[in-house]
């Protein structure tokens, strides 16, 4: 991933880059592939993108996700997922996508699931999400420490 000129690939051989769709651009922050070997991609503006070694989709617009409004003015806005910071999957192959001002996004294959301060989040700017040994999810926030997941809400977790 780069600052501004998308997504770069090498396969031992070659180098392939991504810069369609918007993957171009915007600073390109998270990588990752999934248990079936799809390529995530997140920018800071265009949002999520998905190669699947033949196509690259930008998830974000095919599902109606965009904010127009930070690509011209730079607001924020909650429900979008324009913004990518982190990508990640739980141990059921959920994919987490941690956005910088729209909380978390979960998606099981089929459906989207937004997650922000009003479930639990200690904050809506969500800048790196850690699997652990045990699978375990960690999401690191800008200013509002570590929150954790327990299948059913959110909380800060507190070293003791």
């Amino acid at each position: 991933g780069t600052q501004a000129e998308g997504v770069c690939r090498f396969d031992g051989k070659t180098f392939t880059w991504f810069t369609e769709k918007g993957l171009a651009g915007p600073a390109v922050l998270g990588l990752f592939e999934d248990k079936n070997g799809n390529i995530w991609m997140g920018n800071n503006g265009a949002g999520l993108f998905r190669y699947d070694g033949k196509t690259l989709v930008n998830f974000t617009e095919e599902k109606g996700l965009g904010n127009k409004e930070f690509r011209a003015a730079g607001k924020a806005a909650l429900g979008t997922m324009a913004r990518i910071y982190a990508i990640n999957e739980d141990k059921k192959g959920d994919l987490w996508i941690g956005t910088v001002d729209a909380g978390l996004w979960r998606y099981d294959g089929k459906t989207l699931t937004n997650y922000n301060t009003k479930e639990g989040l200690t904050s809506n700017a969500i800048n790196t999400i850690y699997k652990d040994k045990k699978g375990e999810l960690w999401f690191g926030t800008d200013t509002e420490g570590i929150c954790k997941f327990n299948g059913k809400t959110f909380y800060r977790f507190e070293p003791k």
